[in-house]
């Protein structure tokens, strides 16, 4: 009788040490939700300052084991056509938090770390997520859940379901997937894996012609944190087993093995990005044109110049957009442009390298490879104003040098496949690639941009101090330019044309 006594005894203590800490707990979360919404708000006018939207909490109550609360993103306020949702709409998403300090959710899954809190999300349907309940069928979109620690990181696993929709003029069909999702308290750290099996995209073109992009086993992984200047720094590799592209039931194009791999590092306040592609096959209407690579490092890049750079084109673009309106595309292309140009030199501060080692394309009779290497002068710190040809150059180029090497035999069988897709037969395909290889190569020995050795077009070209050395010839910039047809002592405009204000 003692022994079921004392049990009984320690089950009430620990349920009741249990209750007041699960009470506790769903306290202090509660606590920490507006602090939570404030600074996922911040996050979104900081990263997408022109998107109209902000998120919110609402409808939260508390229980002793169990929460239940809304979060929604809705719109700001703001109006525009290109605002994702209007005053009115929002997107909202259920969550059920159970609260620590050893969430009923967590040990059902024979999780028993202590936690915060574990939070099931649901994406509820309201009428801008009805299309999105309509393509899952009898399923839910998305369903997230949530680990929840004290320290406030989260890690989380996020379900998307299987879609499928179609109207007549648009197709969009994904087999589902999972994402793992770690971020520490205050969002700089971030940790991302997972994929889905399949994607298809399609619909009308401008010339109404039916369009389709199929993505198969896609996948993510990233690991990034913020740094201190706010850049995202870290690795993040994008995977597709296969990218096709389909016009009118037609396969045009189709993609083995695409990959992107990005790595992002900081040192002070310089900052360097690597980006590596590459593809094992392209087919083009069934032929296989071969398989490349591109690996590009910009260097001793000033994060604040970036960023003064970043944000006053984007103020252009966004004024631009609003002036034009329905305006001509290629007008308002050209005034994007224009903008870019405008502000490039903002982002030239420190000198930064560019780097393409090396960019490669190879097929069953060779491989090509053209490598650079770029160092670019900060425009402000030059003396005077440039007016001539060669003094622009000067201005903005510190040091250059560059390597092309093309096996002429590897160019011809891809000219060749081009010449078949166009419908010669192979042997006239064949001949006339021999003649445009052949032709190309002795212009490029006319104007001693290239030469051929062992049936291989190579060009080097080398610049610093105003000099320049191509295939191991020196000649100076305005005899260079010269051959461009750039008259020597031509002027130029110091600066692109500013992009007209409201």
């Amino acid at each position: 009788m003692k022994k079921t006594l004392v049990a009984v005894s320690v089950i009430v203590i620990l349920g009741a040490a249990w209750t007041g800490g699960a009470w506790y707990t769903g306290k202090q979360f509660q606590r920490r939700l507006p602090e939570l919404v404030n600074d996922a708000n911040s996050r979104l006018q900081s990263t997408f300052p022109q998107s109209g939207l902000r998120f919110a909490a609402e409808n939260y109550r508390r229980g002793i084991f169990t929460s239940r609360v809304d979060v929604v993103l809705q719109s700001d306020g703001t109006t525009g056509d290109n605002k994702l949702l209007k005053p009115g709409e929002d997107v909202r998403v259920n969550e059920k938090v159970d609260h620590g300090p050893f969430p009923f959710a967590q040990l059902k899954k024979g999780v028993f770390i202590p936690s915060m809190a574990s939070v099931h999300s649901v994406l509820a349907k309201t009428a801008k997520t009805q299309p999105l309940f309509d393509a899952a069928k009898a399923g839910v979109p998305l369903v997230a859940e949530t680990r929840v620690g004290y320290s406030g990181n989260t890690v989380s696993k996020i379900s998307v379901a299987a879609m499928d929709f179609q109207n007549d003029q648009t197709v969009i069909r994904a087999s589902g997937g999972t994402f793992d999702v770690a971020a520490d308290s205050d969002g700089d750290k971030l940790k991302v894996t997972g994929g889905i099996d399949s994607l298809v995209m399609g619909g009308l073109n401008q010339w109404q012609q039916r369009e389709q992009l199929t993505l198969q086993d896609f996948s993510v992984d990233n690991d990034t944190h913020n740094g201190k200047q706010g850049y995202s720094i870290g690795d993040n590799t994008l995977k597709a087993r296969t990218l096709m592209y389909n016009l009118d039931g037609k396969d045009i194009l189709s993609i083995d093995s695409l990959s992107q791999v990005t790595h992002a590092t900081e040192d002070d306040d310089k900052l360097s990005v690597q980006v590596n592609y590459a593809l094992d096959a392209l087919h083009i209407q069934g032929q296989n044109f071969g398989a490349g690579k591109l690996n590009i490092s910009l260097s001793n890049l000033d994060g604040k110049a970036i960023e003064a750079f970043s944000d006053n084109y984007h103020q252009q673009v966004a004024q631009i957009m609003q002036q034009t309106g329905a305006v001509d595309p290629q007008q308002q292309q050209a005034q994007i442009t224009r903008a870019f140009l405008q502000q490039l030199p903002t982002a030239l501060k420190g000198s930064p390298y560019l780097t393409i080692a090396p960019l490669s394309w190879k097929n069953t009779k060779g491989e090509s490879i053209f490598t650079l290497t770029l160092n670019l002068n900060d425009p402000a710190a030059a003396q005077e104003s440039a007016l001539m040809p060669d003094q622009q150059w000067a201005r903005f180029v510190n040091k250059l040098d560059a390597k092309l090497t093309v096996p002429l035999d590897m160019a011809t069988e891809n000219t060749a496949q081009f010449a078949r897709l166009q419908g010669y037969n192979e042997k006239d395909a064949d001949l006339l690639a021999k003649q445009q290889v052949q032709g190309l190569a002795a212009m490029g020995q006319m104007l001693k941009l290239t030469t051929v050795a062992d049936n291989t077009l190579t060009s080097s070209f080398h610049y610093v101090d105003n000099q320049i050395n191509l295939n191991g010839q020196k000649i100076s910039i305005q005899n260079f330019l010269g051959v461009f047809g750039v008259p020597e002592g031509a002027p130029q405009p110091a600066e692109p044309p500013a992009v007209p204000h409201p």
